[in-house]
């Protein structure tokens, strides 16, 4: 069970890497301004926020996770052909919306398998399990980083629905059946748990810190270009990002367990700000690349931290709509604000000014969740 699971993570995450590292270049490839591209990656957010939580409860209610994977895996691989084809602002849109509607529910559905798998088998543990996905996805974009500056960007979004073959393929292989019946699943209502203000103070939290972390995977190539970076480079840092993310994700659950869900979470705030301050110190490519390692301290810190906390405060029968919702929320709500706001900063005040402003509000996400400190939050009672 292990080896399927941890081989669904690392095909998953290299098809991610064939789309998310090289929007930008796509999009400045059809020579859209940044206000649009800026547009563009809120379209993203917006159709994220609009349709994950959707996944998510249907699942909870309805469908059965696997066959839910299997349409959002096929149907993506579809659409992105669609996209790739666009050239003009209108159609790029459209093709946007009918792709991002069924991609934006596979990590959270991917996660929310791994959970119900963990809860059956308790040797599994999903930081060590997920590292399979930085892997996955550091050496896709490194690759595709050498193959895109040979040929062009075009291709990188034509091989997303060939890997998506092994994703299935790894997702049939995968020996795994929701033991809750239909009729049992329709019994239940995972909207209850937003009742739970714990909860709430912890989503906010968790939005408003995503406001930088979706700016920073929009915008960081724009960072790069600004300090002389070409392609390579990019696929490149986009190599180190993921590649930081392995060891650290290998030792979450011992970090978790030393220091509690919740102040892992704070720390990989803290580093967040951090991260992002650094980033304007020095105009040099290779400055900006090497700060990339942090993100070892940050995103595996911020997700391990933040579902075990979250799986603590929430009935296991809400789980796949609570992980879904807090995707929706870091690659949602918070990124929507950021994308958007962050087009028009760097178009009026340069890429710079945008990473200080991030820095601030990573801190102010901190402050928010220290508040949990103080809250008793107790796990919301079966639904």
């Amino acid at each position: 069970m292990y080896k399927d699971l941890s081989c669904l993570y690392f095909a998953i995450y290299w098809v991610f890497a064939c789309y998310t590292p090289f929007l930008l270049l796509y999009l400045q490839d059809r020579q859209l301004s940044y206000v649009q591209i800026g547009s563009i990656f809120a379209l993203n957010s917006l159709v994220n926020v609009m349709f994950q939580p959707v996944w998510g409860y249907l699942t909870d209610k309805y469908i059965d996770i696997k066959k839910a994977l299997y349409i959002a895996v096929i149907a993506s691989s579809i659409a992105i052909v669609l996209l790739v084809q666009s050239y003009r602002y209108q159609f790029i849109i459209l093709s946007t919306i009918v792709f991002i509607a069924f991609q934006s529910s596979i990590l959270s559905l991917t996660d929310s398998l791994c959970y119900k798998i963990i809860n059956r088998y308790n040797n599994i543990k999903y930081g060590r399990v997920r590292l399979m996905g930085s892997a996955g996805y550091a050496i896709s974009s490194f690759v595709l980083g050498l193959v895109i500056a040979r040929t062009s960007i075009n291709i990188a979004f034509y091989l997303y629905p060939f890997f998506s073959l092994f994703a299935v393929l790894f997702l049939y292989r995968l020996n795994f059946k929701d033991e809750a019946p239909r009729e049992e699943k329709s019994k239940v209502d995972p909207l209850q748990v937003l009742r739970n203000m714990t909860l709430l103070v912890f989503l906010l939290s968790v939005t408003i810190a995503s406001i930088s972390y979706g700016a920073n995977m929009s915008y960081v190539g724009v960072l790069l270009q600004e300090t002389g970076g070409n392609i390579q480079n990019l696929g490149l840092l986009w190599f180190v990002v993921a590649m930081s993310e392995i060891p650290v994700f290998f030792i979450s659950s011992k970090i978790i367990n030393r220091i509690g869900s919740i102040n892992t979470y704070l720390l990989s705030l803290l580093v967040f700000s951090l991260r992002f301050f650094l980033c304007t110190l020095w105009n040099n490519t290779s400055f900006i690349i090497t700060i990339q390692f942090l993100q070892g301290f940050t995103f595996p810190l911020f997700m391990a931290g933040g579902l075990d906390y979250m799986s603590g405060i929430i009935p296991a029968e809400a789980r796949s709509f609570s992980i879904s919702l807090m995707s929706a929320l870091i690659f949602g709500a918070g990124a929507l604000i950021g994308n958007m706001g962050g087009g028009i900063i760097i178009e009026n005040f340069g890429i710079f000014t945008l990473y200080r402003i991030m820095s601030v509000i990573s801190f102010t996400a901190l402050l928010i969740a220290m508040t949990l400190k103080k809250i008793r939050g107790s796990k919301a009672p079966s639904l």
